[in-house]
């Protein structure tokens, strides 16, 4: 039976390191983040609005259903590079689609997403990106996961000012 439990976890062990693998870059001083957490979206979900105020409203909808949102981004190489091996080993780990790459204005940007409910939610959306930010050299992670309505997605990465955000509502618009 020991045997047993020690092979199970064993096998779980990638699949909880995965999940952590960004977790290291919020304390980093070479990295500047942003993590929301369910209990700010609830909060916000809270905030009363006018019943006139459709956009708000659909905003209110997708943000209640988030979990987390985490942003990393650093221009330091050494940290760049790390990024760049954490992303790969996490896209390893076979969970994620490829939804499009785009390379523009020195910039190579990739979104990736989990499956959700069914083709217009996700579970996860993640995207990394690698390039220039006014004119200095960049990488980007972003992961939002929860219950994830693409057609409103692009108006929130949008308002937090996410690097990609343009791409991602070009991308909307053409699907």
């Amino acid at each position: 039976m020991k045997k047993l439990v020690i092979i199970f976890l064993f096998s779980l062990a990638p699949f909880l390191s995965q999940s952590q693998n960004f977790d290291k870059y919020e304390n980093m001083k070479e990295v500047d983040a942003m993590v929301m957490t369910s209990k700010m979206f609830k909060m916000l979900a809270k905030v009363d609005l006018s019943d006139g105020d459709e956009d708000a409203q659909q905003y209110m909808r997708l943000i209640e259903n988030l979990d987390q949102i985490k942003m990393f981004t650093s221009s330091n190489s050494t940290v760049r590079s790390q990024m760049e091996t954490d992303v790969n080993s996490y896209l390893k780990s076979g969970s994620l689609e490829q939804l499009m790459r785009i390379n523009e204005n020195g910039k190579n940007i990739k979104f990736y997403s989990k499956p959700g409910r069914n083709d217009n939610y996700v579970k996860e959306l993640f995207m990394y990106m690698e390039g220039e930010e006014n004119g200095k050299p960049m990488s980007v992670i972003l992961s939002i996961t929860g219950e994830i309505d693409l057609s409103q997605l692009s108006k929130l990465t949008s308002d937090l000012k996410v690097p990609g955000a343009e791409e991602l509502k070009k991308a909307n618009k053409k699907s």
